[in-house]
């Protein structure tokens, strides 16, 4: 079974068959469901949503949430990015929440006369464990380890071979979509769930759950003669610039997406690594003089590591 095949079946055809199942059986028992249904309990069925609607925003959810994990794990396959377990899993179970959600309302409705009679919405743990299980199947068959790192001094010290007297630039973008779709997404996904948020209450988190993220789900690394600027977000702040007398030496590294202490800027006080993260894969090892590391998650960052050791050593011959 090929990466490409592995990598489907784990974040489009899991995911969405609990979607197609749960399309399925609300479509099988839509003349045993009152309409509206009960979807909110506090003790008691205190809230309704017509039954067409809230199908329909489930489905639609799960959907845009497979959609979105299948066309993010094959392009990361396709640029020879590991995929981590835990990433997968995550995000598959992520894919299979609004499926849990349709479910556990549909039971809960079940052959009763009207809303008000609707069972306890405590139904709904089942079906979350399902959504995880479905997680757990799906980190085992998809993930994609990341290659061994290698020891200590063996580094490869990268160069783009830069002669006396040449000036050049290197800029190194990345960024991650489907962080700005999560916090969106995920306080809608909970209103959904019987004794969740109320909408008022999910939208408002959304709303700046998307703008928090807004200012960090890009990165933007630049080398010039004057050292390394790292940007973040859509108005490149935070910032930091490291000069060139700061940094030892310049490599490359694959980082996993939960390593470092995961997504956005991460310091860790035990190694005195900084981390400038928005995905897993290629990163800017910059070594300081200090003995302290940044890893920046930025493309192609071979080159930007090769400008900066061949712009060290054209210091370092012109201060000799």
């Amino acid at each position: 079974m090929t990466k490409l095949i592995r990598v489907l079946i784990a974040t489009a055809v899991l995911p969405g068959a609990a979607l197609a199942v749960a399309g399925a059986l609300e479509n099988a028992w839509t003349g045993r469901l009152p309409d509206p249904v009960a979807t909110d309990w506090n003790g008691a069925p205190n809230g309704s949503t017509p039954l067409g609607a809230f199908t329909g925003v489930c489905l639609g959810l799960g959907a845009a949430a497979v959609l979105l994990l299948a066309t993010t794990a094959v392009t990361m396959v396709r640029r020879g990015r590991p995929l981590p377990r835990a990433t997968v899993g995550v995000g598959a179970g992520f894919a299979a929440l609004p499926a849990a959600v349709l479910l556990s309302v549909l039971v809960a409705n079940l052959d009763v006369p009207d809303w008000h009679a609707a069972r306890t919405g405590l139904v709904v743990v089942f079906f979350m464990l399902g959504a995880a299980a479905v997680g757990v199947v799906a980190a085992l068959v998809g993930g994609l380890p990341a290659p061994p790192v290698p020891e200590e001094g063996a580094a490869h010290r990268p160069s783009v071979g830069l002669r006396a007297g040449q000036r050049a630039f290197w800029s190194g973008r990345a960024a991650n979509p489907a962080m700005l779709w999560a916090l969106a997404l995920i306080p809608v996904a909970i209103a959904l769930l019987p004794a969740g948020f109320p909408w008022a209450t999910a939208v408002w988190i959304a709303l700046v759950g998307t703008v928090v993220t807004a200012l960090t789900y890009r990165l933007s690394a630049t080398v010039d003669a004057k050292g390394v600027t790292i940007r973040f977000g859509l108005f490149g702040v935070p910032w930091r610039h490291l000069g060139l007398g700061s940094i030892r030496e310049a490599t490359t590294r694959e980082l996993s997406t939960f390593a470092d202490g995961g997504l956005g800027l991460r310091f860790n006080p035990v190694t005195g690594t900084t981390a400038y993260k928005v995905r897993g894969g290629p990163a800017l090892v910059l070594a300081l003089e200090n003995g302290r590391t940044v890893l920046v998650s930025v493309d192609d960052p071979e080159t930007g590591a090769g400008l900066v050791n061949d712009l060290l050593a054209q210091r370092i011959t012109r201060i000799d």
